[in-house]
């Protein structure tokens, strides 16, 4: 067991160094589109892994407990960074290393950390600016496809996620299932859904996949749970005397008594009623969704919270739609009588709130919810050989997808690590202007770390980095393109990065690099807590 002790400079920048460099090593090799490959073992498995968010994730650990401390303060940045953006986390890491081993040198010639720190930050929005100088915006299915291609590196999958964003539009709801064949499969359907599905299977029809569809229907939700048969005759009375023929009614739970009522073929023959539920485990989101669907269908929810009971349901809390479907996991529908303004103003808040918000949750919620606003839906069936390399490239499919809203949203830069390496003479010239060491230092620190993605991408391709970075030119978007081994002008090559992504790998790598360059000491404790969660 080892003993707690308190680690001091310089001990303290060489441990934390030595962190860096173990994690940034394993995720390194997975940059650019001839990416090695990184194995992790368990008790069970090997697992192949190409994605430096998965790679910080198994890495829970490290044996030197000095090393320990750096390599868990990267991994959480770099998860946070996959779970912001689901693409970046390599270049994240290769950043972040890159400037805290150049901090570490200036730091050691005499320039104060805190200072240091300071002017990082202060360099910080001009540096995101310029590298967001050239932002083209995406405009046709080709360019969305490129853009993914520079995620995924996987024809096939890039040309399917361009044509679906390209189609349903970035908000849209797009939903990644595992296929049964080996290549990638995809449909298009009208309308939403929601998870959960039929309370019997009973109310459903059809052959392979049971589904029950009905039309001109009516929908009524409840948050109420229905225990007695008697709390549904009030409400089956009411449908009748207004001519319902088929009735969706979204409940919290209903009992086998309850479902007797409507499965009951006196009752059945002259309503057609389907029971669902939704399976959403945050309460919040379940009253949102109830809300939604009543938007979306011109109704009003029935809540226990506001004194409610089947009993009081009017005639006009019953909302409506064309085509409603449910199948024992889902259930759906299009063409909702809403009012049409109303989905509108609900999705200008809702695009506004995932623009504006940095909080990663509140932007997921907002854009599960707007992309049921939106009216269709794709879904994605990813196939493989074997059951893992399903899932990796599902995986894989659903990281595309979330980078290619960013580039649908914000616009891409040329790729390759070219646009960040375009930014290294205005950062030489903004040091020319510093009178004080530190801003000078900050000035050097990010342009020697702008060509480190660029030099890592070059390594892992198999070429020299310093042989390839000396010819190219500077001030323009000139790259090497590995995979046709020849320099090209990325931008028209249709070389790209997606500008959110690369603006949010500087920000992190840059705020979190200056933090632990003011680290002065490191407190090992005798058993310290292991997070499976980074």
């Amino acid at each position: 067991m080892p003993k707690p002790k308190v680690i001091h400079q310089p001990q303290t920048g060489r441990a934390l160094r030595r962190g860096f460099a173990r994690l940034t090593q394993a995720v390194a090799p997975t940059l650019g589109p001839l990416p090695r490959r990184a194995v992790a073992q368990n008790l069970e498995k090997l697992e192949l892994l190409d994605d430096g968010g998965l790679i910080a994730r198994r890495i829970i650990a490290l044996p030197a407990q000095d090393e320990d401390v750096g390599a868990m303060l990267l991994r959480q940045v770099m998860w946070r960074m996959h779970q912001h953006a689901g693409d970046g986390v390599a270049a994240t890491a290769v950043l972040y290393e890159a400037i805290y081993n150049e901090g570490l040198r200036f730091i050691a010639a005499g320039v104060d950390p805190m200072r240091l720190r300071g002017r990082l930050m202060e360099l910080l929005p001009g540096l995101s600016e310029r590298l967001t100088a050239d932002t083209r915006f995406l405009s046709t299915e080709h360019e969305l496809s490129a853009a993914a291609f520079s995620v995924c590196y996987d024809e096939e999958m890039a040309r399917i996620l361009g044509e679906i964003m390209y189609t349903v539009g970035p908000h849209a709801q797009v939903d990644v299932r595992e296929g049964h064949g080996r290549g990638m499969e995809y449909n298009y359907v009208a309308g939403c859904y929601w998870k959960g599905g039929a309370q019997s299977k009973e109310m459903l029809r059809g052959g392979h996949r049971q589904v029950a569809e009905l039309h001109d229907a009516a929908i009524l939700v409840t948050d109420m749970e229905i225990e007695e048969p008697a709390e549904l005759v009030p409400l089956m009375q009411l449908a009748l005397r207004r001519g319902i023929k088929e009735l969706l009614l979204i409940v919290a739970s209903i009992s086998d008594k309850g479902l007797s009522v409507v499965l009951d073929k006196r009752i059945s023959d002259k309503i057609r009623t389907v029971v669902a539920k939704i399976d959403e485990f945050h309460p919040g989101d379940l009253h949102q969704a109830h809300g939604d669907i009543c938007l979306l269908t011109g109704g009003r929810p029935i809540l226990l919270k506001a004194g409610d009971s089947l009993e009081t349901v009017r005639a006009d809390d019953f909302g409506g739609a064309r085509w409603v479907w449910v199948d024992d996991k889902n259930f759906g529908f299009a063409s909702g009588k809403g009012d049409p303004r109303a989905v509108r103003e609900l999705a200008r808040r809702l695009r506004r709130t995932y623009a504006e918000t940095d909080d990663d949750d509140t932007r997921a919620r907002a854009l599960n919810r707007l992309g049921k606003l939106n009216g269709g839906l794709a879904t994605v069936y990813v196939g493989g050989i074997a059951k893992d390399e399903i899932r990796q490239r599902k995986d894989l499919a659903e990281r595309t997808i979330r980078a290619l809203r960013g580039a649908a949203r914000d616009g891409v830069i040329p790729g390759g690590g070219t646009a960040l390496v375009a930014c290294r003479d205005w950062l030489l010239a903004e040091a020319a202007g510093y009178d004080d060491l530190e801003g000078r230092a900050a000035c050097l620190i990010l342009a020697h770390a702008a060509e480190a993605p660029m030099r890592r991408l070059l390594a892992n391709a198999g070429y020299d980095p310093s042989e390839i970075m000396a010819q190219l030119r500077p001030g323009d978007s000139t790259g090497l393109d590995v995979m046709k081994r020849a320099f090209v002008d990325v931008a028209a090559a249709g070389i790209v990065d997606v500008a959110q992504v690369q603006v949010e790998a500087l920000r992190r790598a840059v705020s979190s690099a200056a933090l632990a360059l003011t680290i002065d000491v490191l407190v090992l404790h005798r058993e310290p807590e292991t997070m499976t969660e980074p």
